[in-house]
């Protein structure tokens, strides 16, 4: 295991936000996106794997050791060889996907990890190896006067805005998992999980995963929050409970068990890290905020709050009633007021009384309000002012001044510009909601929509291998959530090949039960679409129609269905019905299936019952389909008349 450093490690630590893009051979690397692409297919690597190869480039074919690599991309950090050994597997496994691979890396016994290509050391756009050490010492020196800055700029901003006075940095120790079962592969797995959880919490500071319970009473000084763990195979399930504990009087915070078939157990740790890290992020957030968060039952609501949050099918009274207990007992705590805002947004949408829902509407906005009257710089509050807008021009505001002044939480302000990308969708504007949505999936990775969001952006962008690549890690990561299984339903039915679909439905069924009966719908559009056949698709049709009005099935998937079957009719009468009910998310007018729905003369009377001709004519900003030449032609006259100031 390797051991906490000084504090002075994390200004050498990899920032992917400083890093510019490079050339790795023919492979274009751009660290910022956590992307490399290749003859226009373009792949996202996991934040971590990005850091070590930033690394091993930065090096110039010299040896760089783990300890290096741990200081550089763990911020010193205590991790185990199988968390560095990992992310040189994928890296490796990378280069090994292209016919001509870019680089290489070799290892060192006993001393670390070597990469070698030809742009390295003398490659293009480097002219020689000299010229690329220039090129990379020049940005070394950049990039180390930018971190310095931008920790000093930081340093004050938590300071004045956050971190009481005299505030010590939160430790998160992570002890060794117990197991009941004495089987080699479930301590093996009982290994991984306090392993991957480190991993996950690498931009918190935790002080040391411990070799045992013994060892860190002697070592551990001040524990902010302890995490515990205890693994047992039920067969056919493993199941890992979780408990995450105040470190000082060991009162439990939050707790969940996780359960996997055990043929799919090898994912199950990623699945406890990237939760656990999440809820140690609130936590310490929580308790860094001026004034703190101190009182552990206040916290313990807080984290249950955030939970419901996160499950988009969650109870939205019991999300309510938990966050107004926090606002009550600590009226004087920000972020409580946001998450209270967050969930009467939340009852607002899922309501369909409108006096009521307008209502929880307004409530939400005055939480929102009285958040930012606390703390201007929560990002929270931002996304529910914006939330509760009902036009486009309404919606974009808020978030483009959350943008200007909002500095945390982490995961409410990944979720500004996850909102600006769905906003951007909404309004035909591919392009830049995937750059957007880019930006929400590298600030908050744990957040099971923001990695939906991005593969379907993926999708409609034409990018399908990093469409199934996203969606891939959302099912490792989250394989119960809705939105998640939401997005790989889309991706499937609309984008694989038939075969492959079908089985990916399959493998849907198999691993849950829930469902099962939209899945079936699925199958049925997909066997319509193979037929070719108008007496089947004409049924199929009808079982659409009528799953969409018992809500097996959403309204937007209703739309793209029958879009995709060539019913263009039905699909416009359908949008037309869907929006006498309630606004739906108009995304779907702008996805590849749907050309020739907003190809159809009626489809301007429909963007103008949405609102989205004023946004057009107010904003100039056009839908994709009509600013880019390529596809200007699918630009109707009807709406480029429609769209022309007045």
């Amino acid at each position: 295991m390797y051991e906490s450093t000084q504090d002075a490690i994390w200004v050498h630590g990899i920032d992917l936000a400083q890093e510019p893009d490079f050339d790795l051979g023919a492979l274009r690397v751009r660290p910022a996106r956590c992307e490399v692409e290749w003859n226009g297919v373009t792949q996202t690597l996991q934040r971590r794997v990005m850091q070590v190869l930033v690394a091993l480039v930065q090096a110039r074919g010299s040896v760089v050791s783990q300890s290096d690599l741990v200081v550089r991309c763990w911020r010193g950090l205590s991790v185990s060889d199988d968390a560095i050994y990992r992310c040189i597997s994928k890296l490796r496994k990378l280069a090994a996907d292209y016919s001509n691979a870019p680089f290489a890396i070799e290892a060192i016994p006993g001393v670390g990890y070597r990469l070698t290509s030809n742009a390295v050391e003398d490659g293009p756009g480097t002219g020689s190896a000299k010229t690329f050490n220039r090129r990379f010492l020049v940005i070394g020196l950049i990039a180390a006067v930018a971190i310095a800055a931008l920790l000093l700029g930081g340093a004050v901003i938590w300071n004045r805005r956050a971190a009481p006075a005299g505030a010590q940095p939160i430790r998160v120790v992570v002890q060794p998992f117990d197991t009941l079962d004495d089987s080699e592969s479930a301590r093996s797995l009982a290994l991984r999980v306090p392993n991957e959880i480190v991993n996950e919490l690498g931009d918190s500071q935790i002080e040391i995963a411990l070799k045992d319970k013994a060892d860190a009473r002697s070592r551990i000084s001040n524990p902010g929050l302890i995490v515990t763990g205890l693994l047992r195979d039920d067969a056919p399930n493993v199941i890992v409970a979780v408990r995450v504990e105040d470190g000082s009087t060991r009162a439990a915070l939050w707790s969940m068990e996780f359960k996997r078939d055990r043929k799919e157990a090898s994912d199950l740790p990623m699945e406890v890290a990237a939760r656990v890290a999440d809820v140690a992020n609130i936590a310490i957030f929580a308790r860094s905020a001026n004034p703190p968060l101190t009182d552990n039952s206040a916290l313990s609501a807080l984290l249950q709050a955030n939970d419901m949050i996160r499950d988009s099918q969650s109870d939205w009274a019991q999300m309510i009633e938990r966050a107004q207990g926090v606002v009550a007992r600590h009226p004087e705590f920000a972020f409580g007021h946001d998450v209270l805002a967050v969930a009467y947004a939340t009852a607002s949408d899922r309501i369909s009384i409108p006096d009521r829902a307008a209502a929880l509407k307004e409530a939400a906005r005055r939480e929102a309000n009285l958040t930012l009257r606390l703390d201007p710089a929560d990002a929270g509050a931002y996304v529910v002012l914006s939330w509760v807008e009902p036009t486009y021009q309404g919606r974009e505001a808020p978030l483009l001044r959350g943008m200007k002044y909002a500095t945390h939480p982490k995961a409410p302000l990944g979720a500004i510009y996850s909102y600006q990308g769905q906003l951007l969708s909404d309004v035909g504007r591919f392009r830049e909601a995937l750059s957007s949505l880019l930006v929400a999936h590298a600030t908050d990775e744990w957040g099971a929509p923001k990695t939906a969001q991005l593969a379907r952006a993926y999708a409609n962008t034409g990018n399908l291998p990093a469409a199934r690549a996203a969606i891939q890690n959302g099912i490792r990561l989250w394989p119960n959530h809705s939105g998640v299984q939401r997005m790989q339903r889309y991706i499937a039915g609309l984008y694989e090949q038939p075969s492959e679909a079908l089985a990916i439905f399959s493998a849907m069924d198999a691993r849950t039960s829930s469902g099962k009966e939209e899945n079936n719908i699925w199958r049925s559009f997909i066997r319509a679409k193979v037929a070719h056949s108008e007496r089947v698709t004409a049924e199929i049709t009808r079982q659409i129609r009528e799953a969409a009005d018992q809500e097996k099935i959403s309204r937007e998937n209703e739309i793209l269905m029958l879009a995709a079957l060539g019913e263009t009719k039905q699909a416009m009468e359908a949008a037309n019905s869907a929006l006498n009910q309630k606004p739906f998310e108009s995304w779907i007018l702008f996805a590849p299936v749907t050309l020739k729905l907003r190809q159809d003369p009626a489809f301007v009377d429909l963007a103008t019952r949405m609102g989205l001709i004023d946004y057009w004519r107010e904003t100039g900003k056009l839908p994709d389909f009509c600013s880019n030449p390529a596809t200007r032609n699918e630009c109707s006259p009807q709406l480029r008349a429609a769209m022309k100031p007045i």
